[in-house]
């Protein structure tokens, strides 16, 4: 049974309006800045001349309450006269400059069917060579269109009975096309399941729990995607340098993004008996088992918590573990002078509203 999937260079040969689509997966993303929400695709070829139809699916998430409507029409003609002169039905529900309302109308006059509310509908009722269609997305909350298939028939198991029982349109017809869409279904997850082991397109959450397999934990959702994925890619070399500052350092980079310092009191020990050196004031070696990582910034509460949890998986064993976070500018009062590393920040203009509120670094002229 001929299917055709939807995805990303077909999307983007249609027409979006308020919509987006997320390059790494090829999802469309309703874009809550736009008022209205529409998609419209290219013909779709059925080769033949009256052609017959079967359904088109797709997956829907919305995190309110928004709700779909899909317009459908099947016509053996591909231009029609539009302002005295032809023009292609492709050409023209692909057009910028024409406004989303009128392509609708236009659907609804080529004898579009529409389906409100549902993510999977039966198109038995259309024939033409050429499928033409639209969804609109109305109401409110965000929403998510992923995995759009059409099927040209729509069934697997009408031909299996006897000809007395296969009446297009029918209700015995329509009963099957439920076990037909299961079907298909799994039979799209099957030939998917490769994508499952990809780190570069999987969910987040398969991600994680790869992550266990290899015997790192990364539960609590305090880190970005684009962190869990790298991660995750470099685990086996990650494990194999663990209990190394090798490690340690990747890992700060690979969540920081930046370099960072580390600093084991070890050494230091041993660095000041062989050189007789004396270190700045403040800082004081431990125990041997103590590290130091310096990092520049501020990190957010819960980004400190998850960074020292996921270090703590690769330090070596009795590591206690110390985490020092620099400013890049000090701030300085009246009692305060400069000196040579001294550094005076600039002074901008703010405005400040009731949601607003001042911290150490806010001077009111």
């Amino acid at each position: 049974m001929p299917r055709y999937s939807i995805r990303k260079n077909r999307i983007r040969q249609g027409y979006l309006d308020g919509f987006d689509i997320d390059e790494r997966t090829g999802d469309l993303v309703l874009n809550r800045d736009s008022l209205y929400h529409c998609i419209f695709l290219r013909g779709i070829d059925g080769i033949e001349t009256g052609a017959q139809w079967g359904r088109i699916s797709f997956k829907a998430v919305s995190d309110g309450e928004a709700v779909v409507c899909v317009y459908a029409a099947a016509v053996n003609f591909e231009s029609f006269e539009y302002n005295g002169e032809y023009i292609g039905l492709d050409e023209y529900f692909t057009n910028k400059e024409i406004n989303s309302q009128d392509k609708l109308l236009l659907l609804k006059r080529m004898g579009a069917k529409r389906f409100v509310g549902s993510s999977d509908v039966l198109l038995y009722e259309l024939e033409g060579q050429y499928l033409y269609v639209a969804i609109e997305v109305t109401g409110e909350g965000g929403m998510v269109i992923s995995k759009l298939f059409v099927d040209s028939t729509g069934d697997n198991f009408m031909d299996t009975f006897p000809e007395i029982y296969i009446e297009r349109n029918s209700f015995f017809h329509r009963y099957m096309s439920i076990y037909s869409s299961i079907y298909n279904d799994f039979e799209d997850e099957i030939d998917h399941l490769p994508d499952m082991l990809n780190l570069d397109t999987c969910p987040v959450e398969l991600l994680v729990e790869y992550a266990s397999w290899m015997g790192i934990d990364l539960k609590g959702g305090y880190l970005s995607e684009k962190v869990i994925r790298s991660i995750v890619k470099e685990a086996y070399s990650l494990n194999k340098m663990k209990g190394t500052r090798a490690a340690m350092e990747r890992i700060l980079k690979i969540i920081l993004e930046d370099d960072s310092i580390v600093i084991e009191h070890n050494l230091v020990r041993s660095w000041l008996k062989k050189e007789n050196a004396q270190l700045p004031p403040g800082f004081k070696p431990k125990s041997i088992y103590d590290v130091t990582v310096l990092i520049k910034g501020q990190l957010s509460e819960d980004l400190r918590h998850q960074l020292v949890y996921i270090l703590r998986q690769f330090v070596p064993a009795r590591t206690r573990l110390n985490i020092a976070q620099m400013d890049e500018h000090v701030i300085i009062d009246s009692n305060s002078y400069l000196d040579i590393n001294a550094k005076l920040p600039e002074q901008t203009d703010a405005i400040l509203d009731k949601g607003t509120s001042l911290d150490g670094t806010i001077v009111l002229s």
